[in-house]
């Protein structure tokens, strides 16, 4: 599974993991065809709602906006043997990390790409992120942080575990324009592979909803839905509903992905970006 640009690369959305039970993109595909919908209250286990919410919007302290769209898993589960990394170090490790390696995994496997081809390869990794919630979870209390607490919850290490892991050798780092962060380090990755910086890379994203401030903050300025749900291109909507998500994708140039026998699911012609 790759998509392409033409002339230059290939990559395409191999693995992913998505409010409503989504954990592929087939599972995607289902989900769009059946017209469901993943909006739903805050689940219990990322924070306590009720400590945070108020009806009136301007209330201190307090978010108007009950829910919008979770992952329906238990994020605390994570095989960190099976990607070398000891039981401390996982115990401090942000949740978004810790998918990030699954989903990365998973796209290099659908691809047809065997892990150990990549090992010392120069392969980028980028990685579009603006959500640091679990880090203030970490450092509320001064007693508690650990030596490992600056590498498991600070968002510029999300690529840069993603290519440890691996042993990958191109440029790696953490982008962040807000929403727009995943097509910028498309756009970069591209460009990076133009340029010669690295021959393939990895494209990935995050976002969870893990601690109220950053919900808090969103819901002050306005942009929030008091429902907490999305009403695209309708006369309805009134703001947008937060949703995590968790997406890698693998790129390489067309004639290698076509020499090396990859899955190509999209072809790349171009990219621009703008403010």
């Amino acid at each position: 599974m790759n998509i392409a640009l033409e002339g230059c690369s290939a990559n395409t959305i191999i693995a992913c993991r998505l409010p409503g039970d989504v954990r592929s993109p087939s599972d995607l595909w289902d989900f769009l065809v059946n017209q469901k919908s993943a909006q739903g209250p805050t689940p219990p286990e990322r924070y306590n709602l009720g400590g945070y919410y108020h009806p009136n919007g301007k209330r201190s302290g307090s978010s108007n906006v009950p829910g919008g769209y979770f992952i329906n898993e238990d994020l605390r589960r994570f095989d960190n043997g099976f990607f070398g990394i000891n039981n401390l170090e996982a115990t401090y490790m942000d949740p978004q990390q810790r998918k990030l390696l699954e989903v990365t995994y998973e796209a290099l496997e659908n691809s047809g790409t065997p892990i150990e081809s990549l090992s010392g390869s120069l392969t980028g990794v980028y990685v579009g992120n603006f959500s640091v919630d679990y880090q203030p979870n970490q450092t509320r209390d001064p007693d508690y942080i650990h030596r490992y607490t600056s590498t498991g919850s600070g968002a510029t290490i999300m690529s840069n575990r993603i290519s440890h892991v691996f042993n990958l050798h191109g440029p790696s780092f953490t982008i962040d324009t807000a929403c727009s962060s995943s097509i910028y380090a498309l756009h970069q990755a591209l460009n990076a592979m133009r340029m010669g910086d690295c021959e393939t890379a990895i494209v990935a994203s995050a976002n969870m909803v893990l601690s109220p401030e950053l919900h808090v903050m969103a819901a002050k300025s306005g942009v929030l839905s008091p429902t907490g749900t999305c009403h695209t291109f309708d006369a309805s909507a009134d703001g947008y509903g937060r949703a995590e998500g968790v997406n890698a994708i693998y790129i390489k140039r067309l004639s290698a992905a076509l020499r090396d026998g990859n899955t190509i699911k999209a072809v790349i012609r171009g990219s621009a970006v703008n403010a």
